[in-house]
């Protein structure tokens, strides 16, 4: 049992606590599960976490502990790891940090814990920033791996923009005959899967989008799945699926989106990729396996 004493040195008891849920440790973690590529299996992907800066936003717009009790639910489920898709503290900075690290210990999280890095987990959620922290916390920010004969990709879309380098490095990452999956925090601001860039200007990244749609689909991306915007929706372009669920527990701000706090679990088998919705409240439901079109 982890010890939060008072007098303890904060940086020094951020680095002892954060040290197994460091990217490396929980993928030697997924590692020893192993899968052969024709064994069908189950992932799970939630949204963002953080429960507002603002008390107004926390009191209009959300419910209190709705991440820690989907978190829980996670671990009931038949999945072999997680991804969380950025945004698990309101600010990047140790103390959010610490109280964030107190939430995973008391869920008591089994599974093997994988991240993506939002732009609420920089040194500022808006305007210029840095990644230090995160980076120092968990690791690199732009990773992949493979696992039961696809390959995943998480990348850092925090900082509203993918670099030339990221996109040389996604490039290279994604020329493999793997499936592949892409976990990244904001979705390519052209998608519009919240009614438009008038009506949520913050609601995706714009440089390099273009780039990174093409990218997807040249490779023959099966999924995106994306947060940052609060809520569900998916659309199909370029003939690879973008899958928006930022519904993890973050207040449920009007955005265009269908506006529900909920967690994804992924079935990756023969059949191909298949998600099920769960709703804080309610019944799982499928998402459909038809097309899904961008509207005009």
């Amino acid at each position: 049992m982890t010890l939060w004493r008072r007098d303890a040195n904060p940086e020094a008891l951020l680095d002892r606590i954060s040290r197994p849920w460091r990217t490396r440790e929980q993928l030697s973690r997924l590692a020893s599960l192993s899968r052969p590529p024709s064994e069908p299996f189950e992932f799970a992907v939630l949204g963002d976490a953080e429960p507002g800066r603002f008390w107004i936003f926390r009191a209009l717009y959300n419910r209190k502990g709705v991440f820690s009790r989907q978190l829980a639910r996670v671990q009931e489920q038949a999945v072999d790891f997680s991804v969380q898709l950025g945004d698990m503290v309101s600010r990047g900075i140790p103390r959010r940090y610490l109280e964030f690290f107190r939430e995973l210990e008391s869920v008591g999280v089994q599974k093997p814990y994988l991240t993506v890095i939002g732009n609420h987990d920089r040194s500022r959620p808006h305007g210029g920033s840095h990644a230090r922290a995160y980076r120092r916390l968990f690791g690199r920010t732009n990773y992949s791996f493979d696992y039961g004969g696809a390959r995943f990709v998480a990348l850092d879309s925090s900082a509203r923009r993918l670099s030339r380098l990221q996109l040389r490095w996604l490039g290279l990452v994604l020329a493999t005959p793997l499936r592949k999956v892409i976990f990244t925090h904001m979705p390519p601001v052209h998608l519009r899967l919240w009614g438009g860039a008038a009506a949520h200007r913050m609601g995706g990244f714009t440089r390099g989008a273009r780039e990174f749609t093409d990218l997807a689909a040249k490779r023959k991306v099966e999924r995106v799945y994306m947060g940052h915007v609060h809520g569900f929706g998916v659309q199909d372009y370029q003939g690879v699926r973008y899958v928006l669920t930022g519904g993890g527990g973050s207040p449920l701000f009007p955005s265009g989106a269908e506006r529900f706090h909920h967690y994804l679990t992924v079935r990756v088998g023969p059949e191909g990729i298949r998600e099920r919705v769960h709703p804080f409240q309610g019944s799982p439901f499928p998402i459909p396996s038809g097309k899904i079109l961008l509207p005009a």
